[in-house]
């Protein structure tokens, strides 16, 4: 996993893509699950937005997973 910032935003926005379009929802579907504005869930899976913990956590329930997932690309049950 990368250190850099722009590289970790990067990842984390491709895995909020995927399962966004996993569950079939629009960029504005998912911000009305989290309370944000689609331009907003557009700039995080390009990885532009930086993010609180908060958001994070808030997009991972949305999306029925986890932020781990989200943040370092590990899935449940998944070790190291």
């Amino acid at each position: 996993m990368s250190e850099d910032p722009d590289v970790l935003l990067g990842q984390i926005g491709l895995r909020v893509l995927r399962h966004r379009q996993a569950l079939g929802l629009t960029q504005k579907e998912l911000g009305e699950r989290v309370e944000m504005q689609q331009s907003n869930v557009a700039r995080i899976e390009r990885g532009e937005q930086n993010l609180t913990v908060r958001t994070l956590c808030k997009l991972a329930e949305a999306l029925g997973t986890t932020a781990t997932e989200l943040f370092a690309g590990t899935t449940r049950g998944s070790s190291g």
